[in-house]
């Protein structure tokens, strides 16, 4: 497995003094990967050119304006010449033998396994101790295992499969369309819900991603999945939307719950809308609950229930 080539991809946007260290832990590898390409989205802080200067030809510079993460990877896997592809972000770095456990799981597996991810911990966070399969349930005595059914876990609302974690064989990321650029969120665990049907996934049971969490760095995203911002409720309604259409999905046990996360993010969007007395962006989220076969009566009750929960808990903190 270790003749295989690997391609790392780091999109990066603006993260000039963080970006180095990531790609020092990529070329810290004990297996070196076969090239390291850094999309630059965009950025205005000379990044791009700080690399150049730092690394020379060991890394691939590729320029875009900006379009998001989604679109810098899907850049880089076009671009890529390696048989596997795996991504980091320019926030967070690789343990020495992620690449190399990755690469042995696989070679155990076999052929059927187009996808391996590891463990994952978050950095600069006292308050985050858990591991990412911690919070997520994945216990594995054995270094080495296998996921049999990934779509269980998503559809229950957890995910395991770090995008900074993943091991992809390029051949699947390109099958089926690389990562969704109309989604802000997400489009990671909309990447690994449509492999789910194209391969199988084992993983390496060790921390081998540190993952920035620091509280005192604006991060973006993760900031915006706490807000009332239409952005987030859109991707959402995009992401279980495409998933219930998926010819694989349609009469499965998976509709029924991924149909109800579709549910919750029309209630919690309109509510958002109606508290900022958007009445025509709140009626149009409203016909979505209606073409799931809620009735006036329920949404309405639905929406004063939740007011009526969150106004008293408010008063319980104050």
């Amino acid at each position: 497995m270790s003749s295989m080539k690997v391609s790392a991809l780091i999109p990066t946007y603006n993260r000039r003094a963080q970006i180095v260290q990531a790609i020092e832990s990529v070329l810290a590898q004990t297996v070196p990967v076969d090239e390291i390409i850094v999309v630059d989205d965009g950025s205005t802080d000379g990044t791009a050119d700080a690399i150049r200067s730092q690394f020379g030809s060991r890394v691939i510079v590729l320029m875009q304006q900006n379009g998001g993460a989604a679109a810098a990877r899907n850049r880089g896997i076009q671009e890529a010449r390696g048989e596997w592809i795996t991504f980091l972000d320019s926030d967070d770095v690789w343990l020495p033998t992620k690449i190399e456990r990755q690469l042995e799981a696989l070679g155990i597996f076999g052929d059927e396994f187009g996808l391996c991810f590891t463990d994952s911990v978050y950095g600069g966070n006292v308050n985050m101790k858990s591991s990412v399969f911690d919070e997520t349930g994945i216990n594995s005595e054995a270094r080495f295992g296998a996921i049999d059914k990934p779509l269980t876990l998503l559809v229950a609302g957890w995910n395991p499969f770090v995008v900074q974690s993943l091991l992809v064989r390029r051949s699947l990321l390109r099958d089926i369309g690389g990562f969704d650029e109309a989604l802000m969120i997400g489009e990671d665990t909309d990447l690994v819900f449509r492999l789910s049907f194209a391969t199988r996934f084992c993983f390496v049971a060790e921390q081998l991603v540190v993952i920035d969490r620091d509280p005192s760095r604006v991060i973006g995203l993760c900031k915006l999945i706490a807000t009332r911002d239409d952005r987030k409720y859109d991707s959402l309604e995009r992401l279980y939307a495409k998933w219930l259409a998926m010819p694989a999905v349609v009469g499965t046990n998976y509709e029924p719950p991924i149909r109800e996360m579709l549910r919750r993010t029309y209630y919690s969007s309109t509510a958002a809308k109606i508290h900022e007395l958007r009445i025509g962006p709140a009626i149009r989220t409203i016909a979505g609950l209606r073409s799931l076969g809620d009735s006036y009566l329920l949404i309405i009750s639905k929406l004063f229930y939740s007011k009526i929960k969150k106004l008293r808990r408010s008063q319980i903190d104050s």
